[in-house]
């Protein structure tokens, strides 16, 4: 890869990191979301990644909670709600939905062998359908094993700044 990556495929990990302040990925994945904005590439998310994203962003805020106040109120909870909505507007701000269909279930299945977490097989999925130029994830094994170009955040943040 000689130039900067046009369509740049992120991964829910990396949203994941980018939307928890207490993810200890947090400021790397801020970093390369900004300079890959800066670059000007296209960022993309699978479309099934906004579901786990809203799920899981909901879950981590209303454990925080109950961590924080041992039970969780009505209020807390519909807080929790209308942040992770608010997450996924700017997760569309950003970023475009790569769609799927049984063409991309089809592509999943036939990744098993080579890596089998089915939500990883989707994620790679979405990478071919959008011939994405790049995988940013930070899923050691998903790196190893991705049949497109794909590194961790930490290094296409530091590969973004050679360009």
């Amino acid at each position: 890869m000689s130039e900067t990556p046009k369509r740049i495929l992120v991964d829910t990990n990396v949203w994941l990191d980018y939307f928890i302040p207490s993810r200890r990925g947090r400021s790397v994945a801020i970093e390369f979301l900004r300079d890959a904005c800066t670059a000007q590439a296209d960022l993309l998310y699978a479309a099934t990644s906004s579901k786990d994203l809203f799920y899981l962003i909901s879950s981590e805020h209303k454990a925080w909670y109950r961590r924080e106040h041992g039970s969780l109120s009505q209020n807390a909870a519909m807080a929790a709600t209308s942040l992770a909505w608010d997450c996924l507007s700017v997760l569309s701000q950003l970023a475009t939905p790569v769609p799927c269909d049984l063409s991309d279930i089809w592509m999943a299945s036939r990744q098993r062998e080579l890596h089998s977490d089915y939500e990883d097989d989707l994620i790679i999925a979405a990478a071919i359908r959008a011939q994405a130029d790049l995988l940013v994830t930070n899923d050691a094994k998903l790196c190893s094993h991705a049949p497109v170009a794909a590194m961790s955040a930490e290094d296409a943040k530091n590969y973004l700044a050679t360009l």
